[in-house]
């Protein structure tokens, strides 16, 4: 190794340990000795760390960055495109993760990951290390002036939008980060909500794999999309992966979709998780009395609404039975069809009976008592709807 190179390593060393020299050694100025003396303890393999840097060239020393001229088409390599005295860029991933990058906001990751190739993998790999920004919202719709679907970031029902994304499947580039990058970031708390004007064959997939990465973590689903073209298969795997705290499934009248698409297999996996309290189907689907035989009565207030279900009078009579029996103490409620108020009559009688109206529609309300007679005990509300 030339002495010439052996001295600019020591150099660049001693630039960048100068702050501490002088702290150690109470301000005193003439800190050479000290320095030099702990140089030529360290190891050689520590000093061949400081003399693969003099590549730099002597330029560099002290902050004065002018690469030298090669001759011929030589590829830079990484050791050679960092500047010694950018502290930054020498430090740490985990320094980085676990001190700097927590202090920048969650919403401005997306535009770190396009600051550099290294920032890009940080964000990425260390995702689950740093902090995220909740919202409650998560909304799918078509911009009818755009032409193109969007999500909105929504932090409240009624209010305002936090953020857009038009790039959904990262297609997009021109249109900003792609929705698996801001979902890297973000976490969603509570109502995933597909609407009326969504396409969801188009982003079907996209879907599945943000729930694989676990970016689609909700208590509440609301579909008001069409699902026309979606497989059952591809719904099956949906769920299976963003059901785990799923509390409430919604399938609203606007949700058009090929009969048999909705099937207690599909539903099953949602009633597995135990944290079903709710599912409102107010389109015709598939479901029969097996899923009211599994939907698990242990949480106060569940709600059913399967009035356009194969639900049959003997599946009712079941379910009333099994809250009656059932040791756990909750009430809810049930909606059911109206034709299946006479045979049901045969089969039990309600311990009251209320006349409620919905819509100017008069509709009939039974209630069954946890213990039959005791008003007090928790009920079971079975309103009777027509189909339409």
């Amino acid at each position: 190794m030339p002495v010439d190179a052996y001295q600019t390593a020591f150099s660049i060393w001693f630039d960048a340990n100068r702050s501490r020299f002088y702290d150690g050694l109470g301000g005193d100025t003439n800190v050479g000795k000290s320095a030099r003396a702990e140089w030529m303890q360290m190891s050689e393999e520590e000093k061949n760390t400081w003399r693969e840097k003099t590549n730099i060239g002597a330029q560099c020393l002290r902050g004065k960055l002018r690469k030298v001229k090669r001759k011929g088409t030589t590829m830079i390599t990484p050791s050679e495109s960092i500047d010694p005295n950018d502290v930054f860029s020498s430090l740490p991933p985990l320094i980085l993760v676990r001190h700097i990058l927590p202090q920048v906001s969650p919403e401005y990751y997306a535009q770190l990951h396009l600051v550099s190739r290294r920032f890009h993998r940080l964000l990425s790999d260390y995702a689950d290390d740093l902090p995220k920004q909740d919202f409650k919202y998560l909304t799918f719709n078509h911009d009818w002036d755009d032409e193109f679907d969007v999500v909105e970031f929504r932090r409240g029902y009624s209010g305002s939008f936090e953020g857009m994304c038009e790039n959904l499947d990262g297609s997009r580039n021109d249109k900003g980060p792609s929705l698996a990058v801001l979902l890297r970031h973000q976490r969603l708390t509570y109502e995933l909500h597909f609407g009326q004007g969504f396409e969801l064959k188009n982003f079907v997939n996209t879907l599945i794999h943000l729930a694989k990465q676990k970016c689609l973590c909700m208590t509440d689903i609301l579909f008001e999309c069409p699902m026309w073209d979606v497989t059952r298969g591809q719904l099956k795997e949906l769920f299976s992966h963003c059901s785990s705290r799923l509390k409430t499934l919604t399938v609203d009248r606007y949700a058009d979709f090929e009969r048999g698409l909705i099937t207690d297999a599909l539903i099953a996996p949602i009633i597995a998780n135990g944290c079903l309290r709710a599912l409102f189907f107010y389109c015709p689907g598939g479901l029969t009395d097996l899923t009211l035989d599994r939907f698990p009565l242990i949480i106060d207030g569940f709600h059913l609404v399967l009035h356009h279900e194969r639900i049959t009078p003997r599946g009712v009579y079941r379910f009333i039975q099994r809250f009656r029996n059932d040791q756990k103490n909750c009430s809810g409620q049930l909606m059911v069809c109206t034709s299946l108020e006479k045979p049901l009559r045969k089969l039990i009688t309600p311990d009251d009976v209320r006349l409620t109206e919905f819509y100017g529609i008069e509709t009939y309300e039974w209630i069954f008592y946890k213990i039959p007679g005791d008003a007090s005990s928790p009920q079971l509300c079975i309103e009777f709807k027509l189909a339409a």
